[in-house]
């Protein structure tokens, strides 16, 4: 289990430090489109679908790494009160409606890009494919899933014998 930890972070501190790198280029472009008009040279063409298409992949690339630190926003003035077994119970129960949230929104994510890819959906002025950020939003999801999957499994062995297993 601590192999799949270990790996399952680097996974998603990667796809995070990819999200890092897309905040970075975003700005850049919008950063160089304003420099370039306020200089009297005209917009970029294109800038709204980049930043667009970009912003889509900074939402998604950091979630996977959110849900492994558990950065989420959590209520637990009554929950942490209880013991760690009935603690335990509610957790089975949020991670598992979670998971299954996330894999249907990773699912539709696939099909989506499948569809886009099948018609080849692109982008008005650029032509950029549009079914590469999706497939990269269903990447990132999938990677949340796997934490779900894992935090889901330490939950229920906690409900299920008491403790946490190390």
């Amino acid at each position: 289990m601590k192999k799949f930890d270990k790996a399952l972070r680097t996974i998603t501190e990667k796809l995070a430090y990819g999200g890092m790198v897309a905040i970075v280029v975003c700005v850049a472009f919008v950063v160089s489109d304003v420099v370039q008009r306020s200089l009297g040279f005209g917009r970029i063409n294109g800038i709204y679908e980049i930043v667009e298409l970009v912003a889509a992949c900074i939402m998604s690339l950091g979630i996977g790494y959110l849900t492994f630190v558990k950065g989420h926003v959590a209520v637990g003035l009554v929950i942490d009160r209880l013991s760690p077994r009935k603690q335990a119970a509610f957790d089975v129960i949020n991670y598992a409606i979670s998971l299954v949230l996330t894999v249907l929104l990773t699912w539709a994510m696939f099909e989506r890009g499948s569809y886009y890819q099948d018609i080849g959906a692109h982008t008005a002025v650029l032509r950029v494919p549009i079914h590469l950020f999706v497939y990269v939003i269903a990447g990132s999801l999938v990677a949340t899933c796997l934490v779900l999957v894992k935090d889901l499994t330490g939950s229920a062995i906690v409900f299920l014998k008491g403790k946490e297993v190390v």
